[in-house]
């Protein structure tokens, strides 16, 4: 885990941050890249996978399925990262914007093999009872996923934006 979250604090270096390339690609956008600024705009959906994973950290009886979660967040984020940084590309966004997906590409699939073979194999090799609860920590996290994406797809094929309130982005 150590390892993981050198990676998300940069290496090191606080430019290399990812809430910073987070906080950079919002301004790119337009958007308030200040803590909590457009929690208000956000569906309740888009928080269901953040308070899940919270959860099970708080609660340390619930450690493998916090574990399971983050598996499966780090196993599925490359290939969507890929994904967002071209569409984001075919719009015309430069670097600036793209950065923070770019960095996810290749980090997330270096997490992959960590939260799974040395995080969620090492726990169950030492607990094999918690097998269950790394599997149930996995599911959760598709589900949660799942809640967000029949949102988030509804809206717009409504027409809509997912958000509470309709905001215009910078092109």
């Amino acid at each position: 885990m150590v390892e993981i979250q050198a990676d998300e604090y940069g290496g090191g270096s606080a430019a290399r941050m990812h809430s910073e390339l987070f906080a950079g690609l919002m301004s790119s956008l337009g958007l308030d890249p200040r803590y909590g600024a457009l929690w208000n705009e956000a569906p309740a959906a888009a928080f269901a996978s953040v308070n899940t994973m919270s959860l099970f950290g708080l609660h340390r009886r619930w450690r493998g399925a916090a574990l399971g979660h983050l598996a499966v967040v780090e196993m599925t984020s490359s290939e969507p990262s890929r994904r967002y940084s071209a569409g984001l590309r075919r719009l015309g966004f430069d670097e600036r914007v793209t950065v923070f997906y770019d960095e996810h590409v290749e980090a997330d699939a270096v997490h992959e093999q960590i939260a799974s073979i040395d995080m969620c194999g090492s726990l169950v090799a030492d607990e094999p009872d918690l097998a269950v609860d790394v599997l149930f920590g996995a599911a959760c996290s598709l589900a949660m996923d799942g809640l967000a994406a029949v949102h988030l797809l509804g809206a717009w094929e409504a027409g809509r934006s997912g958000l509470r309130t309709e905001r215009t982005l910078a092109a």
